[in-house]
């Protein structure tokens, strides 16, 4: 992907404008930005939307703290142990996880929570399309001359 931008980067300043050659990058960048939001967090909507009513729900237990956050341990079906981060819960908190991927885990989201991850995601989704877009805007510009 880097190789590619580059080569666009490169193409665009040659042949159109050598400024691009500075600006391109940082839109790259903001588009690669959006694209991670929107895949990390679109991702974890779809395991809270989906797990709860397709997986196995167990209760975690508080297994210690980290810096910043609390790791709840749960056994899957298979007697399998398995860790889940979380900065919210007490003791207990409840899980779904993925039968097939016992690793995969979601803890209950409210609505509030799952709604402002998918605003978010549609907001790295259109980071990635307005980077993306531009870029190719750019090159398409560069290359008709």
């Amino acid at each position: 992907m880097i190789g590619v931008f580059a080569v666009i980067d490169v193409t665009v300043a040659v042949l159109r404008e050598p400024a691009w050659a500075i600006a391109l990058p940082f839109l790259q960048l903001f588009a690669c930005a959006g694209a991670f939001m929107a895949l990390t967090l679109g991702r974890c909507l779809y395991d809270a939307l989906r797990l709860p009513k397709n997986g196995i729900t167990v209760m975690a237990e508080l297994d210690h703290y980290t810096d910043k956050t609390k790791v709840y341990r749960y056994v899957d079906q298979d007697g399998g142990l398995h860790f889940y981060r979380e900065s919210t819960g007490g003791q207990q908190l409840e899980l779904s996880y993925d039968p097939r991927n016992p690793g995969r885990a979601s803890a209950r989201q409210a609505l509030y929570g799952q709604v402002m991850m998918a605003l978010m995601a549609v907001v790295g989704l259109g980071m990635a399309c307005g980077g993306l877009g531009f870029t190719g805007f750019r090159i398409f510009l560069a290359l008709r001359g």
